[in-house]
């Protein structure tokens, strides 16, 4: 094996072992997906004690590093400075930055976790040390405008006790926002809470 893809078997397995670390201690996964990540990380590992080409390395790579290319929270933060403080250095695509630029987020996965996550992530050095004050503070109205976005689909289809044809799946991402970031209470009672899911259950293509 040449240096080069020596280098990048090291690199591949030192980021497996960072993951490993990081999910494990982890209070904001759950026994399942924590499991998911450690399978992934396993396979991987297994695969490369085969001859690969630097293709077929990479191919591996971009497997392993899809949720942290992705996603947003805590665990990412940490993820990225630790590759790079052991001289790991596998590109990141910064998907805050991506919502800077574009005003929004480019999924509702990822909304919802700069929505559950940025009040934490938003005071670490990694944050600051990419972004300005201004841009944090565009940051939490893109945010805001995101939640304020999906309450008023919600209430709007709660008014008519309907969801219009065009709009089930983005009720149903909206729903799905609501729970996960546990705004239901903030904003409705049991019974309105109710009665969306009845409207969900209820709908039928035309």
């Amino acid at each position: 094996m040449n240096d080069k893809k020596q280098k990048y078997l090291e690199q591949l397995l030192m980021t497996i072992e960072v993951q490993n670390r990081i999910i494990t201690d982890s209070k904001n996964f759950d026994s399942a997906t924590k499991e998911a990540f450690i399978n992934l990380s396993n396979q991987i590992k297994e695969l490369t004690k085969s001859k690969l080409t630097k293709v077929q390395m990479k191919s591996l790579s971009i497997e392993l590093l899809t949720f942290w290319k992705e996603s947003i929270g805590p665990e990412v933060e940490m993820f990225w400075t630790e590759l790079k403080d052991i001289g790991v250095d596998f590109e990141r695509r910064d998907e805050l930055n991506f919502a800077l630029q574009k005003e929004r987020f480019r999924r509702v996965d990822q909304e919802i976790a700069a929505r559950k996550h940025w009040n934490t992530i938003k005071v670490l050095g990694t944050i600051s040390d990419r972004f300005s004050s201004s841009e944090l503070t565009r940051i939490s109205k893109i945010i805001e405008k995101d939640e304020n976005t999906r309450l008023e689909i919600l209430k709007k289809c709660l008014r008519k006790n309907s969801i219009p044809q065009t709009q089930y799946y983005k009720f149903g991402e909206c729903m799905a926002y609501f729970g996960q970031c546990e705004l239901f209470d903030s904003y409705f009672n049991k019974k309105e809470v109710n009665q969306l899911y009845e409207i969900w259950r209820n709908f039928k293509s035309e």
